[in-house]
């Protein structure tokens, strides 16, 4: 956690991608603390091979964001081994945290015919639904004839859960999709892995 009596610190949120190798995740977070970075939040995926990353890090005043990307795109190579970093300024002050009521949490899962415009047309529908996407995964079914999305969403700024429903019965049959909506809190009971 960052330390107050360290001064004013400069917020970064830096990104990261790279084909995926060992190593990577330590050879970042190693060069942020070595310019006295503080990493609040981090992300980390592989997609099909190619890594992504985003942190969310503070840094001594004095640090600048293009000593910061310089310093991470040292850690890879040329050609196919070259990191691809950008690095942007977003203030002095850490944003609250929390700031979206778990009551307005849910998990929307949508599976169907593999095409061109899926991930469009749901996140289509929850843009005009007023359905905000916090986070969300995808992934072609085995038999790569089937997609798969499942997206956690804050629906803070929807009229009505039922009136959201409806729209999404309707979306659901119009492009013949499998939509799911799930709150949270019941997603996570359901998909835990509980050991005795």
């Amino acid at each position: 956690m960052s330390d107050p009596a360290k001064g004013k610190r400069r917020h970064y949120v830096i990104s990261v991608m790279a084909w995926d190798r060992a190593g990577i995740v330590a050879g970042v977070s190693r060069a942020v603390a070595s310019m006295d970075g503080d990493i609040a939040d981090m992300r980390q995926q592989v997609l099909r091979n190619y890594l992504t990353m985003i942190i969310y890090a503070s840094f001594p005043s004095g640090v600048q964001g293009s000593q910061v990307a310089e310093r991470i795109r040292s850690l890879g190579g040329e050609g196919r081994d070259a990191f691809s970093v950008l690095v942007r300024e977003i203030g002095d002050e850490l944003p609250e945290e929390g700031s979206t009521p778990g009551e307005n949490l849910y998990v929307l899962t949508a599976e169907g015919p593999n095409r061109i415009g899926f991930v469009a047309g749901v996140a289509g529908f929850c843009a005009e639904n007023g359905v905000n996407i916090l986070d969300l995964f995808t992934t072609e079914a085995e038999d790569k004839d089937r997609y798969i999305m499942i997206l956690l969403v804050d629906t803070s700024r929807c009229p009505s859960i039922e009136g959201l429903r409806r729209n999404m019965e309707e979306f659901a049959r119009d492009e013949g999709l499998n939509l799911v909506l799930q709150h949270y809190d019941i997603f996570r009971a359901t998909n835990e892995i509980r050991i005795f």
